[in-house]
Order: C-alpha cells, then sequence, then structure tokens
C-alpha cells in the first residue's frame, strides 16, 4: 500500500470519529472522474495487477458453457468501458487506423515480394498469444468465441438500463437469473470515439468466413443497442472495440473424419508406406495441406496464424525435435493405427535405396522389390491460400525439425526436415532431396506404417 494513502486513511478516519461529516475518501482518477467513498466502509486498500485477480471475483455463472467475467478488460467495475483494443492487440491506443495496425502490411513500395494487406491470424483467436484477455488476465480466461456470444444472446433478457449513470445493457440469463452489466462505450475510429452511451460494441474472438481469400480482412463483433442484439455484424480489425472475456477451456476444433487405407505398399525399406495423402482418396490426388506440428488443414498457411509461433517473443514454440507418433503427427492423429510421419531418415532411405521416375504431375517411386508409389507435385499452400507452383514442385512432411544452427548459434526454429522436389530446366524434376522449409507452411504427408518403438 502506498504510505501516503495509507496516512491520509488513518487520519481520515480518525478525524471521522469527531465529526461523522468528514468520514469520506475523495478519489480522483486519471481520467478526470471523482468518486467519494466511506471511510468506514474501506477496510483494505491493495494494488494489484489485471492478471493477479482472483477469477472467482470477476466471473459470472449464468447456466452456459462458459462464465462470463462482470466488467470489461481495463476496468474495474462494470460500468465503466475500460480499453479499446484492435482485434488481435493486447494494448491500448490514443489512435485506431489501419497505418497504425499492427497486423496490416503497409508496403509502401519498398518491397515489391510484399503485398499489402492484413495478416490474417486464424479462424479463432481465443485464447492465444493475439488474445488479449488471454494475455492479460491468464488462466482460462479469453475473449469469446461468435458461437459463445450467441449462446449469450439467445439464451438471457436483454434490458436497456443504466448503472452508475452509464448506459448500457443488463443481461439477466434465463437459465439461473444471474445477470452482467455491458456498457455502452462505443467504439473508436481513428481518434474519433463514436456511438458512446448508444451501443455495446465487443469484439468476438472469430474471423469473418470469407467466400475466398483476398487483402480484406474482417472479424465478427458482437453489437447490442437498445433494439438490436447480435453477434452477425462483422468489421475490419483496426477498429477498436471493447472486450468482455470469458472463462472456460477452449473448444476444440472438430477433427475430419478420415478413414485410414487398408493397405500398406511394402517397398522393401525399414517402413511401409501409405498408398497416398492424408486427405486424398487415391494416389494421384492432392491432399490436405498441413502445417508442422499442426493436425488439420487451414484455409491458408502463415506465421501469423500459425499455432506455434508466438508473436509477443517474435519466436518458435519448441514442441520437440521428433514428433513422429506424437500427438502432433497428423498422421497419428487423423489415422491412428500405427499410422505416423516419416523421419528424416526414412525420407532419405526412401530417396538413396528407390528408383524415382518422373511423371507428367509427379514422380514415381520405385523399391528395391518392386513394388511402387506415387508422390504428386502438390506444391506448398501459402499466405494466398491456393497452393503455390502446384504441379511444379512437391513437398512432403517429416516428423523431424530443423536442429542446424545459424552463424551465431542459435537453433534454426523456424524450419523442418521436408522430402521436395520441383521443376528445373526444360520443365523437367530436379532430383529429389532431404530439404527443408518452413513450419508455417502447408504441405502434404504421405504416412508410413511401423510400431513407434523403432522411431529414429
Amino acid at each position: 500500500m502506498n504510505k501516503f494513502l495509507y496516512s491520509i486513511l488513518i487520519a481520515a478516519a480518525g478525524f471521522g470519529t469527531l465529526n461523522a461529516q468528514q468520514k469520506v475518501m475523495k478519489i480522483e482518477y486519471k481520467d478526470g472522474t471523482t468518486e467519494m467513498k466511506n471511510v468506514t466502509d474501506v477496510s483494505k486498500i491493495s494494488f494489484v495487477s489485471e492478471g493477479q485477480i482472483d477469477p472467482s471475483e470477476k466471473m459470472v455463472d449464468l447456466g452456459l458453457s462458459v462464465k462470463w467475467a462482470s466488467y470489461n478488460v481495463g476496468a474495474a467495475n462494470p460500468w465503466e468501458g475500460g480499453n479499446f483494443y484492435a482485434y488481435g492487440e493486447i494494448e491500448p491506443k490514443t489512435e485506431y487506423t489501419l497505418e497504425n495496425y499492427q497486423w496490416y502490411c503497409d508496403n509502401d513500395g519498398e518491397d515489391h515480394d510484399q503485398w499489402e494487406e492484413y495478416y490474417k491470424l486464424g479462424a479463432t483467436i481465443t485464447g492465444t498469444n493475439y488474445d488479449v484477455a488471454h494475455v492479460k488476465w491468464g488462466g482460462q480466461w479469453r475473449i469469446p468465441t461468435r458461437d459463445e456470444w450467441r449462446e449469450l444472446i439467445n439464451n438471457c433478457d436483454f434490458t436497456w438500463t443504466g448503472m452508475e449513470g452509464v448506459t448500457g445493457a443488463l443481461i439477466t440469463s434465463r437459465i439461473n437469473g444471474n445477470s452482467i452489466f455491458l456498457p455502452a462505450v462505443g467504439n473508436m475510429v481513428g481518434t474519433e470515439h463514436t456511438h458512446d452511451q448508444l451501443g455495446c460494441f465487443y469484439w468476438t474472438s472469430t474471423e469473418y468466413e470469407q467466400a475466398d481469400i483476398t487483402q480484406e480482412c474482417r472479424n465478427y463483433r458482437a453489437n447490442i443497442d437498445a433494439s438490436n442484439r447480435s453477434a452477425e455484424g462483422y468489421d475490419y480489425p483496426d477498429v477498436g472495440f471493447s472486450i468482455r472475456p470469458v472463462y472456460g477451456p477452449v473448444p476444440e476444433p472438430a477433427l475430419p473424419s478420415y478413414t485410414a487405407p487398408t493397405e500398406m505398399i511394402d517397398l522393401g525399406l525399414s517402413v511401409k508406406w501409405a498408398p497416398f495423402n492424408i486427405g486424398a482418396q487415391g494416389a494421384s490426388e492432392t491432399g490436405d495441406y498441413i502445417c508442422w506440428g499442426e493436425i488439420t488443414e487451414k484455409q491458408y498457411s502463415h506465421i501469423y496464424n500459425y499455432k506455434w509461433y508466438d508473436p509477443i517473443t517474435n519466436d518458435y514454440v519448441e514442441i520437440g525435435d521428433q514428433i513422429s507418433g506424437t500427438e502432433y503427427d497428423p498422421a497419428n492423429v487423423l489415422w491412428g493405427n500405427g499410422w505416423r510421419l516419416p523421419t528424416e531418415a526414412e525420407i532419405k532411405e526412401l530417396i538413396e535405396k528407390c528408383t524415382w521416375t518422373a511423371e507428367q504431375y509427379g514422380y514415381t517411386v520405385t523399391g528395391p522389390n518392386g513394388n511402387s508409389i506415387f508422390l504428386p507435385a502438390c506444391g506448398m499452400q501459402g499466405y494466398k491460400g491456393a497452393p503455390r507452383n502446384k504441379v511444379q514442385s512437391g513437398y512432403y512432411m517429416t516428423g523431424n525439425a530443423d536442429v542446424r544452427t545459424n552463424y551465431q548459434g542459435l537453433k534454426m526454429t523456424s524450419n523442418a526436415a521436408t522430402l521436395r522436389f520441383s521443376r528445373g530446366a526444360l520443365n523437367k524434376f530436379n532430383k529429389p532431396e532431404a530439404s527443408f522449409c518452413s513450419k508455417a507452411g502447408g504441405i502434404q504427408v504421405r504416412p508410413v506404417h511401423q510400431d513407434r518403438k523403432s522411431v529414429v
């Protein structure tokens, strides 16, 4: 406790015993507002950060799938607006513009290889390092998804009212009668504070579902006012909205239902190979584009929506140097029954001990025993969504991370070992090689089958 403030309280309490009219404490806030408190009502004053507050002190059970916070991020009471945040940012600003939005690339003609566009952070940011509620409050606090806002809207009654002189929405659960209050503090566009006392605008954690990938970007928001309530609207991510957190585990996305092949191709090597890629049904089909250490295909692949990238530290999260057969292995998770990612050593074995015959759209790989598999040239999925260099190159995932070091002796955390081939001169495929590519790029997975105990 601030010693000066403590002295004031003691003095005020002591003086108040002599004069009942003086038993008050005047609190002056940075925004110029003041508040009067009766000294006899104060038992303790302490200063803590947002993340140090006990979750039970700020959560409300509305009988829904998650608990809702009783106030906004940056606030201390239900009627306070708290801070405004651009989507995916974790610090408030005085100005909310495209130019100062953290996740927008303003090329300004300096780099012809980099387009001007929003960096898309993924289908949802809830519980990630782009989630200000999770970063500031910790634990299972996070920005609610669009579906969780929908759940709130569909199961509660809304009364447009006021609290401590602030207009807003009193939201009362039809399940158990508990309630929360959302202050109508509007939003921030540029330096303009709009819709104050007129509407409640809150970010969801969900990206707007676009039919195709463009340079534009939108994210769903909740909008509540005197006559409307909806989680169907969307807005540019550089606009500043309030954040009302929820408390609960991050919803697990549904995994695709894949049937593993019933046959394994014995090439006369140390492992047997799958006849087709994950997500395909035949040998020549393109399968799913999956990032290293992730399980499912995404609409696009980039470092900023890569699960194992931390924007706070600007570094990749270590999940192990060898993920074959683990929870980070898409073959193991999606196909099971002994299917797993090949190791770097097994990729090299495939290259060195097999005969590679270039076809129009890939390679036929024939083992020492005469059996063969086909690896189509599927390219790599990047930030624009559509695969790059399809029919021109092939990239296949291994379970090995890049363990090389740079000139400073630091580990190359951004790459993973990969089987790669591409067209060269005269439009002919070059010899396949064991190489490396970005963990954040979406590539194909051709599983192998063997007892996991033998993985090296």
